[in-house]
Formats: structure tokens, sequence, C-alpha cells
């Protein structure tokens, strides 16, 4: 399939389970001066608890999103099949623009490059980019693979095969995350 304009839209019933999720949530008790110790502080968890139900606004963070040059398209994946790709495809107007495949970790997202694509793509001097930022299968928009078996081979053959989709025979990458 080739790449289609995708926009981000998160059904109402989807953001109401949500909420009532949070209105549910029930606390462990905590160590006394434990801190960080023994994972996140019981006074953080429920703060942000209060802030994704009462203050966080998906509706506005989703505008923000679709004003991204989002794109979703089908690629093949040796022994897996075919699997959806969500990714953001910002090409440059410069004609000796170099292909960046920005690959994004765990636990981060395709968003860690959205404040550089226009910077990337060419609005600061210097070398010009055409921005390819996947949403890795089993993140964010991509589909979830459903086969045991899937590492990092994998993970680089979908986004090569999602660079030659896209016309570029040769790219440099930059990676995130953890190893």
């Amino acid at each position: 399939m080739a790449p289609i304009p995708y926009q981000i839209a998160v059904p109402e019933s989807r953001l109401e389970d949500l909420r009532k999720r949070l209105d549910l949530a029930t606390f462990p008790d905590e160590l006394e001066d434990a801190e960080w110790a023994y994972g996140s502080p019981l006074a953080d968890v429920k703060r942000l608890t209060s802030y994704w139900r009462n203050t966080f606004d998906w509706r506005k963070a989703e505008a923000k999103l679709n004003e991204l040059p989002n794109f979703k398209a089908n690629v093949t994946i040796d022994g897996f099949g075919e699997t959806e790709l969500h990714f953001l495809h910002q090409p440059s107007p410069a004609q000796d623009a170099v292909p960046l495949l920005f690959v994004h970790g765990w636990p981060g997202s395709y968003i860690e490059v959205t404040k550089m694509l226009s910077s990337l793509a060419g609005d600061a001097n210097g070398v010009k980019f055409h921005v390819v930022a996947p949403s890795l299968p089993n993140y964010a928009w991509s589909a979830g693979i459903k086969k045991k078996g899937f590492g990092l081979g994998q993970y680089a053959e979908a986004c090569h095969r999602l660079m030659q989709l896209l016309g570029y025979k040769r790219y440099v990458t930059q990676g995130g995350g953890k190893t």
C-alpha cells in the first residue's frame, strides 16, 4: 500500500474509559521515607493521576499532533507478513537533502523528533534532511505484531522496508533509547 495521510482520532469512548479507570484507581501503602528507592513516590503518582484525570486535554494534544505530516503504510516483514506502520514524513525542499530515518527507542516515541522537524528539513543553515520518523511496530499508531520472535532485526527490516517504499535507496539513521 502506498503511504496515505493519517489523522489521529481517538474515540471519545476510549477517553471516557480512561477517566473512569483513573477515578477507580487504588493506591498502595507506601513505606515511610522510601522516596524513589521502591518505585514512584505515592504523592507523585496521585498528582499525576489527578493531572491526567482533571487537567490534561487530550483533544488539544491530538490537534497538535495532527498538525504534523502523519502517514500510514503497509510493509512486509520476512516471517511476519504485512504490518501497518505509522510515521511522520517531512521531505525537505532542498534537492540535495539527505534522507534521515529517525528511530525512537523505549520508552520513547516518534514525538521525540517533532520539535526538530522543520529545522532538520531545511529551516536552518547546514545539511538538510528528508525526515522519516516511524512509530515502531507495537508503538503508538502502528500495528502490533501478533507472532512470537519479533526482535531487533525485524524492527530494522520494518524501517528499511518503509524507507524503500518511500523511494530512499540510501539514508542515514539516528536511534534513541537505552541499550
